[in-house]
């Protein structure tokens, strides 16, 4: 039986896989729309960050290359949720360690962030507790236990 912890932890997984690759292939299909917003609203954020009053000029071709790179980071991470989410669910051990592994990297992603934007703080300990969570020994076991045949069939008689 798969603890409801895993089953939660599997269904944010897959849904943030899911919101990544749509937002990722959306980029990709929608190229002519998006691509002037996003020249915009990334001339708007450098000018910001920079605290420039000006307009700064950037390459077209550099500006294209961020454009294309934001669209296959988005579809190479949703397939990594995605595929790390269903291990998760089918309580696969290298699911397990996928999602350990893709929390160490938010926590660490969420430190870099947190100096600009104090809020992912937030998101730094949510990711900590992932790890304490599939870390424990009773949640381990779960992902390592051999299930007999009786177990499959029957369910686990012992409350």
């Amino acid at each position: 039986m798969r603890p409801l912890g895993v089953t939660i932890l599997s269904l944010i997984m897959l849904i943030g896989g899911t919101l990544f690759l749509a937002s990722g292939l959306s980029l990709m299909v929608s190229r002519d729309v998006a691509y002037p917003i996003f020249v915009e609203e990334y001339g708007r954020l450098l000018n910001q960050s920079m605290g420039m009053s000006g307009m700064i000029n950037i390459s077209e071709e550099l500006v294209s290359e961020i454009y294309d790179t934001v669209t296959y980071v988005a579809i190479f991470f949703g397939v990594i949720y995605v595929a790390v989410g269903l291990g998760l669910f089918m309580m696969k051990e290298w699911g397990r360690i996928g999602t350990v592994i893709l929390a160490g990297f938010n926590v660490l992603y969420g430190i870099f962030l947190a100096f600009i934007q104090p809020l992912t703080a937030i998101a730094v300990i949510l990711n900590l507790l992932v790890i304490w969570y599939l870390m424990r020994p009773e949640i381990r076991e779960e992902f390592t236990r051999k299930i007999s045949i009786e177990e499959r069939v029957l369910g686990n008689q012992n409350p």
